[in-house]
């Protein structure tokens, strides 16, 4: 399969995912059913006309049961009402004005009994549906707090521990398997090893290994299935004056673009080592390392899965303002560059840096003699002090930059 055809290959599977991505329906409400607030289907006879009535009402005020056991007992005093009437004019007749005050006030005494009787009996009612209410707003809280309840995505994925041991070998599998249960992006990527092959087994091993090594590189790695390859590269904002910016190949601002027939991220340390020279000298931020991947390009310095020639170092540097000179790579040489002010790009082979040949920048020396290292592959190694003769013993040429 030639470049272009993998490329091609890379384009259609990222527009397949975008698309699945991108392109699905919302699965909440097909088919017209509303829900409540706590997301249950409502049953047709709630939907149909005006807003729904919770269960939580019904049986209450102005039910059927109520309005006759009410009826019942009202019809029972007018009963009474009607018999007492008839007795008191007897009671009148028979023993007089006294007797009929008398019959009053047990009947006075009887109303209020029966009253409170059928108050009693309303308020037991209400109580008696007060349960189903209450057992309803349980429930909508329950469903609402049902989503926190589930467990996280580093949780659900599935991690195939010999396909892992297969592309990195035991001991960089244990190591990212580990930090999957520490990190989502690291157990998403250790989950979906398949979906950075689509360059072949050692762009494969080499993206997985970098997500394992460097923790800064992990959000690139996991975006870079959906990214690329890009046909484009972001600008640079790090630069300051009189300093050597730490810029990184991975950087998802051209990471994902295509560079000597792959991923930028893992061929593109000439360009980039060149571009933390031009801004730590010139103090422009106008060339980022994808503006300089453009110009290997054109000049025909790029090659074929070996990232950039070296002639690409001393030609372009007059067109950058830059005056470059080859120096020797020993001690003496390299601590009077630095010395004198001037910037120096290493080129190393296998060793602390690489398992094939490498660029990156020598910013300086510490106050102890110990080189400054700007690694563009590597934050964790740019963090560190590098002992000269160390790095010198895995060095195969040095070149020294100052301004024009």
């Amino acid at each position: 399969m030639t470049d272009e055809e993998r490329r091609e290959l890379a384009r259609k599977r990222l527009a397949e995912r975008q698309a699945r991505l991108h392109g699905g329906t919302t699965p909440s409400n097909r088919g017209g059913r509303r829900t409540n607030s706590s997301g249950k289907s409502l049953s047709p006879q709630t939907q149909s006309r005006g807003a729904w009535v919770p269960r939580s009402s019904r049986g209450l005020q102005g039910s059927p049961s109520n309005q006759s056991r009410s009826s019942r007992v009202l019809g029972g005093v007018q009963s009474l009402f009607g018999r007492a009437g008839a007795f008191i004019q007897q009671f009148a007749e028979s023993f007089g004005v006294k007797g009929v005050a008398l019959v009053v006030v047990v009947l006075v005494v009887l109303l209020l009994a029966i009253f409170g009787i059928v108050n009693c009996a309303g308020s037991a009612t209400s109580q008696a549906a007060e349960p189903p209410a209450a057992a309803e707003a349980q429930t909508n809280e329950a469903a609402s707090e049902e989503p926190a309840a589930k467990k996280p995505e580093t949780q659900q994925v599935s991690i195939n521990k010999e396909t892992l041991q297969n592309i990195l070998g035991d001991d960089l599998a244990a190591q990212m398997i580990e930090k999957a249960d520490q990190n989502e992006d690291v157990a998403w990527i250790a989950s979906h090893p398949e979906e950075y092959g689509v360059d072949g087994e050692r762009v494969q091993f080499k993206l997985l290994r970098l997500a394992t090594l460097e923790p800064e590189a992990i959000s690139f790695v996991r975006g870079f299935p959906e990214s690329y390859p890009s046909d484009t590269g972001g600008a640079c904002d790090e630069v300051a004056e009189g300093t050597v910016p730490r810029l990184y190949q991975w950087d998802p601002r051209w990471g994902y673009s295509v560079y000597s027939s792959t991923t930028f991220a893992l061929t593109g340390c000439c360009p980039t080592a060149l571009s933390m020279v031009y801004q730590g000298l010139t103090g422009s931020n106008d060339l980022s390392p994808y503006d300089m991947s453009l110009r290997a390009q054109e000049g025909g310095y790029m090659t074929t899965y070996n990232g950039t020639d070296t002639a690409f170092l001393t030609n372009e540097a007059e067109s950058l303002g830059l005056s470059c000179e080859s120096i020797s790579v020993d001690a003496d040489s390299l601590r009077s560059a630095l010395s004198g002010g001037a910037v120096v790009i290493c080129n190393v082979g296998a060793g602390d840096f690489t398992d094939g040949g490498h660029f990156l920048v020598i910013a300086g020396l510490n106050d102890d003699g110990t080189l400054k290292i700007n690694d563009p592959f590597s934050a964790e190694r740019s963090d560190k002090a590098w002992d000269i003769d160390r790095v010198l013993n895995q060095t195969m040429g040095l070149w020294a930059y100052r301004l024009a």
